[in-house]
C-alpha cells in the first residue's frame, strides 16, 4: 500500500493567522503519507531561513523534498514541490504559465517505490477559466505523450482551481486517466468548491480517496488535504529515462 496526500498549504498560513511549516509537516508524517504534492510552498519571507522551512515541512527527516519553483525571488522561492520517503530517479518541471498571468508549472517526479518505479504528477492551475483551459490542454498532450513513451503507474494531483460545479474542463484528462471522486475541498472550514483533484492510471488499484476533514486539516491551510491510498502493480516496468 502507498499512501500519497495533495495539499495546498497556503503558504503555510493556517485559518488562525498562525504561519506554521512544522505543525504541516508533523501533520503529514502523522498521517502516514509516503507521498505529498504540496501546492503553495513558499519560503520568500525573508524573516525565516529557507532551510528552516524545509526542515519544518520535512518534519526533520521523514520526507526529501524536491522543488519546482514558480517564482523566484532573492529571498526564497514559491511553488509546487513534493516530499518522499522513497527515492528519486528522475524529476522534470515544466512551464504551463499563460501570458499576464501568475507563473504556474507542473512537477513531475519519477519515485523508486518498493514495487518499481511511480511518476507523480503535481500542478497548481490559474484562477482564469481560459488561463486554465490552456493548462489542461498542455497537461493533457505532455501526459499523453509521457504515458505512450514509457506507460508506468501514474498519479495526477493537485488544486486545479475549477470552480464551476458541472465544469467539462477534464473530459479529455479523463479519457487518459482515472479521476477520482473527492468532493468540495474549499474553503476549508466549509467547503464548496471542488478545486483539488486526483487521477490515476489504469494499472493502479485505488484503496480509498478521500478528503481529510479533521480539526487540524480544517485549521491549516484554506484547503483541505486529499488523502489517495493504492495497490501498485507487482514488478512494473523498468523506467527507462531519455
Amino acid at each position: 500500500m502507498c499512501r500519497i496526500i495533495s495539499y495546498n498549504i497556503h503558504s503555510g498560513l493556517g485559518r488562525d493567522k498562525l504561519q506554521n511549516y512544522h505543525r504541516i509537516g508533523q501533520f503529514l508524517a502523522e498521517s502516514g503519507a509516503d507521498i505529498v504534492l504540496l501546492q503553495e510552498m513558499d519560503t520568500r519571507p525573508s524573516e525565516r531561513a529557507i532551510e528552516r522551512d524545509i526542515e519544518d515541512i520535512c518534519a526533520k527527516n521523514v520526507y526529501n523534498l524536491v522543488s519546482a519553483p514558480a517564482l523566484h525571488e532573492p529571498s526564497g522561492w514559491y511553488g509546487n514541490a513534493i516530499l518522499s520517503r522513497f527515492n528519486v530517479i528522475e524529476q522534470e518541471t515544466f512551464d504551463v504559465s499563460q501570458q499576464g498571468r501568475q507563473p504556474r508549472n507542473v512537477q513531475v517526479v519519477v519515485l523508486q517505490t518498493d514495487k518499481g518505479p511511480l511518476t507523480v504528477v503535481n500542478t497548481h492551475k490559474g484562477l482564469k477559466r481560459l488561463e486554465r483551459r490552456s493548462q489542461f490542454a498542455l497537461l493533457h498532450d505532455y501526459l499523453e505523450q509521457r504515458m505512450q513513451a514509457n506507460p508506468m503507474p501514474l498519479v495526477l494531483a493537485g488544486d486545479f482551481n475549477e470552480w464551476q460545479f458541472f465544469s467539462r474542463a477534464f473530459t479529455s484528462l479523463n479519457k487518459l486517466l482515472n479521476q477520482q471522486k473527492v468532493g468540495p475541498t474549499f474553503p476549508s472550514q466549509f467547503p464548496i468548491f471542488s478545486l483539488d483533484r486526483v487521477w490515476v492510471s489504469d494499472d493502479i488499484t485505488v484503496s480509498q480517496c478521500k478528503k481529510l476533514t479533521s480539526k487540524k486539516a480544517s485549521v491549516f491551510s484554506d484547503h483541505l488535504p486529499v488523502q489517495l491510498d493504492i495497490k501498485l502493480p507487482e514488478a512494473n516496468t523498468p523506467f527507462i529515462s531519455d
